[in-house]
């Protein structure tokens, strides 16, 4: 009987630390910190054509900051600044999502069907907001595999940690 209450306190208190290591919800969210990395993210295609595209889209980030060079659907450069967090849904496999701004389309936007507000000031401009979502699949120590989701394009490529 001793025994049992002993083990039944240890559980318990096992409970509780794990409870304690538990985040909330908008922790979750949150997400953490990326590490130091470059992208390289060289195809991709268009929702509404399925034509595969050369986008070359490369960034450098540094602690959830990211620089972005691409070439945009008219085969102009486009570069961009973001901000990104991951969350962590296993070992291996990673959800990022960010925001941010690019300049390289020239109003050309407002005609893109897959976009959301597309016919409003945020897309008229020479300034653009982005928004993702990427998967990463870390398939060694310093590498992973990616693949870039937005409203208008999915691309894939690989990452590698500095």
């Amino acid at each position: 009987m001793k025994n049992c209450i002993i083990s039944l306190f240890l559980l318990a208190s096992l409970g509780l630390t794990a409870q304690d290591k538990k985040k909330s919800f908008f922790q979750t969210l949150k997400g953490e910190a990326l590490e130091t990395s470059i992208s390289f993210l060289p195809f991709g295609t268009h929702y509404t054509s399925l034509e595969f595209n050369e986008v070359w889209y490369t960034t450098f980030n540094y602690k959830s900051i990211e620089l972005i060079g691409f070439k945009n659907s008219f085969n102009e450069l486009a570069i961009g600044l973001s901000y990104k967090r991951e969350i962590g849904i296993t070992q291996k496999l990673t959800l990022i999502y960010g925001i941010g701004i690019m300049y390289g389309y020239h109003g050309k936007l407002i005609d893109v069907p897959t976009i959301p507000f597309r016919n409003t000031f945020l897309f008229k401009g020479e300034i653009n907001p982005l928004a993702g979502l990427t998967i990463d699949y870390r398939i060694a120590e310093k590498f992973s595999f990616q693949l870039a989701l937005s409203p208008a394009v999915g691309i894939y490529g690989f990452r590698y940690f500095l």
